[in-house]
């Protein structure tokens, strides 16, 4: 019975949902049955199994032609000209784009991916079929991503390294779909990602102790930001970037609850970070304190965000500080800085304080130390002569001449 219902003298129950007027009758279990605003169909499947199924339609009609179809097809599946599953991969491929990427959607986000990196694969998604009039999910075909691929090229337009993130992106929506039988064979199975190294139009670089020091005092004796707040948080921001290889984006999730205050200790959640991988890392001693001190002073929950940034937010403020310390953002060699920069920043140091690789791999969290030593250790030719002049001279003495 709802909340507040009114019975009248012939049994109809009255009530208010969600600001509109109901009715409905009272059953002898003490339920109410309310008649509903669409025809329901009721039929038998091809295992004598009774569905109700709803057409959505008010017209008498229209529902009837609806029901027949669905006796039509479960004649067709006795008969053996067609089976189940072959019937429920044409319906849902008769299902509207746009309400096979909502579905999407809800996969991801019941899987734990941050709200951030749903919308943003989504938007990827979107402009690909917008730009190969893909409509349907019947034109997702490799031949019709290839002269994309092709195309985009051509125009120069994005780089191979954001082809293939667009790629990627369309590639787990596809696989997506195959699991659910769709398609019985992934149609993009086979496009192998583009060599990024033949198109690497920005490459990032670390600061040099130098610039760091001239960056963080800059910094700290700049004004109040909008989008990250005092000089003094972006500091800590920019510190806490710089000392344990954090992304920005995990930074912005950080919880008081990741942290282990009298282990110094760091846990990285699965759902917050760039490979849905959860980790317990090592935090100094001294940006604990650092932690601590905001925490106790904001009074942050520990289930509270930390910080507040984004990763644009964030981003937008690293160029600011960075003007104001008068460091150029791309260098004479072409070579680039950005916040993720204070992350190639902290492999750099490490490995230039002779830290074995492997370790340098482990606190970044890379699955290769390949990849540390590949894209996230910025050696400088000077380094490398350094480096040659650790070996012996190798200079043997010969006999003299007779």
């Amino acid at each position: 019975m709802p909340a507040g219902a009114i019975t009248g003298q012939d049994g109809t129950i009255t009530w208010i949902a969600r600001g509109k007027k109901k009715t409905g009758k009272l059953s002898g279990t003490n339920r109410v049955s309310v008649q509903s605003d669409t025809w329901t169909a009721q039929f038998s499947d091809e295992t004598g199994k009774v569905l109700r199924v709803s057409t959505k339609t008010t017209n008498r009609n229209v529902a009837e032609k609806i029901l027949a179809q669905y006796e039509k097809e479960i004649d067709r599946i006795k008969s053996g000209i067609i089976t189940r599953e072959e019937l429920d991969r044409i319906q849902i491929q008769q299902t509207p784009l746009d309400d096979l990427l909502e579905q999407f959607r809800i996969k991801m986000s019941a899987t734990g991916n941050v709200t951030t990196y749903i919308k943003l694969t989504l938007q990827q998604i979107l402009s690909l079929f917008e730009d190969c009039n893909i409509d349907s999910i019947t034109k997702i075909q490799r031949e019709t991503i290839e002269r994309w691929i092709a195309d985009e090229i051509q125009r120069k337009v994005r780089s191979v390294s954001t082809i293939n993130i667009y790629l990627s992106s369309v590639k787990v929506f596809v696989q997506y779909l195959t699991d659910r039988g769709v398609f019985e064979n992934n149609p993009l199975r086979s496009l192998r990602k583009l060599n990024a190294e033949l198109d690497r139009r920005k490459i990032r670089r670390a600061m040099t102790p130098g610039e760091v020091d001239c960056f963080l005092q800059a910094t700290a004796s700049g004004k109040y930001d909008p989008n990250v707040g005092t000089a003094k948080e972006r500091v800590i921001i920019y510190r806490l970037l710089l000392g344990t290889g954090l992304r920005s984006t995990e930074l912005s999730l950080l919880t008081p609850s990741q942290i282990d205050f009298e282990n110094y200790r760091l846990t990285i959640e699965a759902v917050k970070t760039k490979n849905k991988t959860a980790d317990v890392l090592p935090i100094r001693a001294d940006l604990v304190e650092v932690l601590k001190e905001r925490i106790k002073s904001l009074g942050i929950e520990p289930y509270e965000r930390i910080f507040r940034h984004n990763n644009q937010q964030i981003l937008r403020a690293f160029y600011k500080d960075l003007k104001v310390a008068r460091i150029e953002r791309v260098g004479a060699d072409g070579r680039s800085i950005d916040i993720h920069s204070l992350r190639k920043t902290f492999g750099t140091t490490l490995a230039m304080a002779g830290v074995p690789l492997t370790t340098v791999q482990r606190l970044m969290r890379h699955s290769t130390p390949a990849l540390t030593a590949k894209l996230y250790i910025d050696v400088a030719p000077i380094n490398l002569i350094q480096a040659l002049e650790q070996l012996p001279e190798y200079c043997p003495t010969f006999p003299k001449s007779p």
